[in-house]
C-alpha cells in the first residue's frame, strides 16, 4: 500500500505558496501537509498539520502528483523533509544579506529540495 503525493500550489504573497501534501484518505481526499511558513523579511520554520481536501481549500490554485510514498516510509518522508534546510532571514528592510547571485530560498526551493531528497533517498517513488 502507498499514499499519493502531491505539490500543491496555493495563494500567497509576493508568490503563491507551496507545500507537499500527502493524501492519508482517498475517500475524503483529507491527508498530512508538509510546508515551510514564514518570509524571507524574518525567515521561515518548519510545519506539518493535517490538511483537507487541496481543492476544497480557501486559495487553492492546483497540485500535481509527484508520486507515491509507501504506508511504511510514511514516518521517514516527515523525518526527511524536517531534515532540509528551512529558508533563513534573507533581507533586513531593503538591505539583502545574502550575496548577490545567490538564489533566494522560499517556500517553492525547500518543497523542491524536500522533494529531491525525497527521491535520493528512495522515499519517493
Amino acid at each position: 500500500m502507498s499514499y499519493a503525493v502531491y505539490r500543491v500550489a496555493s495563494a500567497g504573497m509576493p508568490m503563491e505558496h507551496h507545500a507537499i501534501f500527502i493524501e492519508l484518505d482517498s475517500h475524503t481526499g483529507s491527508g498530512q501537509i508538509f510546508q515551510v511558513t514564514g518570509n524571507i523579511q524574518a525567515g521561515m520554520s518548519y510545519e506539518t498539520k493535517a490538511g483537507g481536501k487541496p481543492e476544497e481549500e480557501l486559495g487553492y490554485f492546483g497540485k500535481v502528483l509527484v508520486g507515491r510514498v509507501a504506508v511504511g516510509d510514511y514516518e521517514k518522508l516527515g523525518e526527511v523533509c524536517a531534515d532540509v534546510e528551512v529558508p533563513g532571514k534573507q533581507f533586513d528592510g531593503p538591505r539583502r544579506l545574502v550575496p548577490a547571485g545567490v538564489r533566494l530560498r522560499r517556500c517553492q526551493e525547500w518543497t523542491e529540495e524536500a522533494l529531491g531528497r525525497l527521491r535520493e533517498d528512495g522515499v519517493l517513488v
